[in-house]
């Protein structure tokens, strides 16, 4: 009945969005400001001029070249004050040959040392900034971005529709500046071969000019595009005039070489080496193979140290190139839900052997990547195609004893497949879509078959947009299906995703026979996006047998959620604010079996002031609810009312020192929960190539009721276990970048991590559900902590009745390292790094969160030093 239910809803919905009237007037009335509904209805185009000598990109534009074709400005101010002229002149020229497009932009400032030309990471806004988009498709939804800073750094990205980017793609292209005391200027150099555009004798192509001041925080633009529009591409002027050029069948390649010392390993071989290959193959003029042959990720930067006490697995942002270029159209998000994350493949291996005293064990740090292959792309009719295909490679753990050495296998071999293809209609304003995965392992070994052997998702998305898009409707639903050992199934059903076991939950059956786990889910969402009032809806849910872990990430099953927000935003400066919005949502939350699991209302208000400053507030409120979670598989627990409130500050950080500091607060009704957590963010702008920055968190916890694991009576029945808990963490992530040239750079990455927690005052859950906290939990007298455990009575014999592990830590991590980057040709990159490690867990509590932090340097070391060398050519 609660698919059938959904199913129509579904369809309702989509029939519904198919009859509005989506047809778009040449006008653009969404602004209260009447100029800037003209200006934005204006449209602007530009003709490219067809040259025969190519300039020297040098940020000069001495060129003849550039003596042809007409230079033109009238840029509009999109913000602060949007629809007015700049306070600085700016002017364009397009020009072309038949293998690259060559833009150039004049960038006047008539206030003395003005403009700041600040060397920052590449794909990093920083200092004055100008750059073109091309939505060379012509597709009115996405586009190619290129642009500089006023110090010649280059930022690239993809634009996918609706003011979502992917600046992880990056190009080969070229771009300069020069910088003098009135006028700074841009040259640029953009290879057709890095566009995706249809064979035509005349190309058209949307294009979009900006220009940023960053001393006033101003941002002026060619042809404006509204700052409350509900998205970009649709508001681009027009580039035409490029006639006579076609579409590339690129051949790129990059090999690469790597070698690596570790002298702490326990191996007796320190050094080794590696060689490997990745590239790019146009298939057509619209799509291209992304492939990678046993790829080298040592100069990634190390993921955040974290100790997780909760039930849900971390989520880490992907940062390996291969997994991040292009795979924006991979997407496929329900809140903080994927149905692929890519850092399934190559994940740590999955068993980890017992060994005993007088052995060693040497385990690979990460699943081997065989190979992977991707295509992606966009066709002229809308068709946009994404595919990824990957081996992972069988991984063996080495077992020591004395002069033997055993192999155990710690992960199979393992094949990856994701497909996503969306189609666009209605000039873009609809986009239907879908996706599948799939995981098959090779099981040879009866210890792994814990693994699920294969598991498959399918997903159905449509998106439609109206009235300029300032309303849409956004409709996902998915299914899942796993398949292995009845051990295998039964991990699944009693993880924290799922937790069939739990005893009062009627919607669930746990079986230990089957063999097969499968679900759905869904999400929608809806309501209007942009001008002064906004209002959006959302309704979501998984049903209890839905797994996307395998090659997706899902936090919870078994839920059904809805949530409204309200906002309220004000572009437009008014006495000493620069823009503000206020917004407050309702989110609530319940279980298949109609248990309510969440009950939220929250208000959130932000103020940027003219002197750039910025402060924002967040207040909410839980109601009475239940957690499903906390007790680990064991029933649900009552729990009362939660306030948190969080208050944040930002300096102007146009200035070469901005620091921003937050203040983080929460409680319960009954006065047993309550945190606080600091943060103090410091950026000292030492030169306009020198920078270090320190992020530094602080966070103390005290909870009465924290959940202190399971214990066993001495018939070996279970009991639930809460106690007091004292938990402080300490971190700070600290980075110092200096560049010599745009292109050659040293980087400096540290996060020294430090944690402890004691429990104590330890109760039995007696009645989980009750709202009375004495019949909720009784106290236990603790009589001795042996080996690890406590040994607790309940009934004042003095007889040992309960027995649960110590849960006290000291944990201790510092996780940095040190690259040296020179880009001695586009594309191509010699690296060396310098990988240092630390890190130590005892069950030995230390008081002083100061003193745990400060002996981070007292454990054991672990340095692995590499250099890496790839070169790029294309064919």
């Amino acid at each position: 009945m609660f698919v059938k239910f959904h199913i129509t809803c579904m369809l309702i919905l989509f029939l519904s969005c198919l009859s509005l009237n989506a047809q778009e007037k040449d006008k653009y009335n969404l602004s209260t400001d009447s100029l800037v509904n003209i200006h934005a209805s204006n449209k602007r185009i530009y003709y490219a001029i067809r040259i025969k000598e190519r300039p020297k990109i040098d940020g000069k534009l001495n060129d003849a070249c550039w003596t042809s074709g007409i230079w033109d400005g009238g840029f509009i101010q999109q913000q602060p004050l949007q629809g007015r002229p700049p306070s600085e002149e700016t002017t364009i020229k397009v020009l072309y040959d038949e293998n690259n497009l060559y833009v150039a932009i004049q960038c006047f400032e008539s206030v003395p040392n003005g403009i700041r030309p600040i060397l920052s990471r590449r794909d990093e806004f920083d200092g004055d900034m100008a750059g073109i988009a091309l939505d060379s498709y012509n597709d009115k939804r996405t586009a190619f971005e290129f642009n500089v800073s006023a110090a010649g750094q280059k930022i690239d990205l993809v634009h996918l529709g609706d003011y979502q980017f992917d600046t992880n793609w990056d190009a080969v292209w070229d771009g300069k500046t020069q910088v003098n005391d009135s006028l700074w200027t841009a040259e640029i150099r953009i290879p057709f071969n890095q566009l995706r555009f249809a064979k035509k004798e005349e190309q058209v192509w949307g294009m979009h000019i900006w220009r940023w001041i960053d001393r006033i925080k101003e941002e002026s633009q060619w042809k404006l595009i509204p700052i409350d529009a509900p998205a970009m591409v649709y508001l681009f002027g027009e580039l035409r005039g490029i006639t006579g050029i076609n579409p590339k069948k690129t051949v790129e390649l990059l090999p690469y070489s790597s070698f690596k010392y570790s002298p702490d390993s326990d191996l007796k071989n320190k050094t080794t080496s590696d060689f490997g290959l990745d590239g790019k193959l146009g298939i057509s003029s619209d799509f291209t193979l992304d492939y990678t042959i046993n790829p080298d990720f040592g100069q990634v930067e190390a993921d955040p140290s974290v100790l997780n006490l909760n039930a849900y697995e971390v989520f880490y942002n992907e940062k390996r190139p291969f997994f991040l270029e292009g795979n924006s159209i991979l997407n496929y998000e329900m809140g903080s839900d994927v149905l692929f994350y890519s850092r399934r493949i190559g994940h740590a291996p999955s068993y980890t052997p017992s060994v005993s005293e007088d052995e060693s064990i040497s385990m690979p740090e990460n699943t081997s990547i065989i190979n992977a292959l991707k295509i992606t792309g966009k066709s002229k009719k809308g068709l946009s195609l994404g595919v990824i295909q990957s081996f992972t490679a069988k991984e063996n753990a080495s077992i020591y004893s004395g002069n033997n050495k055993e192999k155990i296998p710690v992960e199979p071999f393992t094949n990856y497949l994701v497909g996503r293809i969306k189609q666009d209609l209605n000039k873009g304003n609809t986009v239907i879509g879908g996706m599948v995965t799939s995981v098959i392992r090779k099981i040879d070994d009866d210890h792994l078959n814990f693994l699920p052997e294969s598991a498959f998702s399918a997903g159905l998305d449509v998106k439609h947009e109206w009235k300029k898009r300032k309303y849409f409707i956004d409709m996902k639903s998915f299914y899942s299906n796993v398949e292995g050992s009845e051990n295998a199934i039964y991990r699944l059903q009693t993880n924290s995703v799922h937790y069939f076991q739990r005893s009062d939950a009627s919607h669930l059956d746990l079986d230990n026979s089957i063999t097969t786990l499968s679900g759905f889910g869904g999400d929608f969402s809806g309501g209007k996006r942009s001008g002064k009032f906004r209002a959006i809806g959302n309704f979501s849910w998984h049903s209890p047998g839905v797994d996307l872990n395998e090659i997706g990430y899902i936090k919870q099953a078994d839920f059904i959620r809805e949530k409204i927000t309200l906002t309220y935003k004000v572009n437009k400066p008014k006495g000493i604010l620069r823009d503000y919005y206020g917004e407050i949502s309702q989110e609530k939350n319940w279980s298949y079996g109609g248990e309510k699991t969440g009950d939220l209302l929250n208000l959130h208000l932000f103020t940027r002031f003219t002197n750039l400053w910025l402060i924002h507030l967040d207040l909410s409120k839980g109601f009475k609810t239940f957690d499903t979670r906390e007790l680990r598989g064991g029933p649900k627990l009552y729990k009362e009312n939660l306030y948190d409130g969080l208050l944040f500050f930002q300096t102007n950080n146009v200035k070469d020192v901005m620091f921003a500091a937050s203040a983080n607060f929460a409680g319960r009704n009954d006065h047993n929960t309550l945190y606080q957590i600091y943060r103090l963010y410091l950026r000292w702008q030492i030169s306009k190539n020198f920078k270090l920055t320190s992020d530094t968190k602080y966070y103390d916890m005290v909870d009465l009721h924290e959940y202190a694991g399971k214990a066993y009576r001495n018939d070996n029945s279970i009991e639930f276990m809460v106690g007091r808990i004292n938990w402080k963490i300490l971190e700070t992530t600290f980075r110092a970048e200096y560049f010599i040239t745009p292109e050659l750079s040293v980087q400096y990455y540290a996060n020294p991590y430090a944690s402890i927690a004691r429990y104590s005052e330890f109760r039995r859950v007696t009645d989980a559900g009750n709202r009375n906290i004495a019949q909720r939990y009784s106290p236990v007298n603790l009589l001795q902590l042996e080996n690890g455990y406590y040994y607790a009575d309940e009934n004042s014999d003095n007889i040992s009745d309960l027995r649960f592990a110590n849960r006290d830590f000291n944990f201790r991590e510092l996780r940095s390292n040190f690259v040296a980057r020179w880009e001695y040709k586009p594309g191509s990159t010699f690296y060396f790094v310098w990988t240092h490690s630390r890190s130590k867990n005892e069950t030995i509590y230390n008081d002083s969160i100061l003193d745990s932090f400060g002996s981070i340097f007292d454990t054991k070391a672990q340095n692995v030093f590499m250099v890496k060398f790839n070169y790029w050519f294309s064919l």
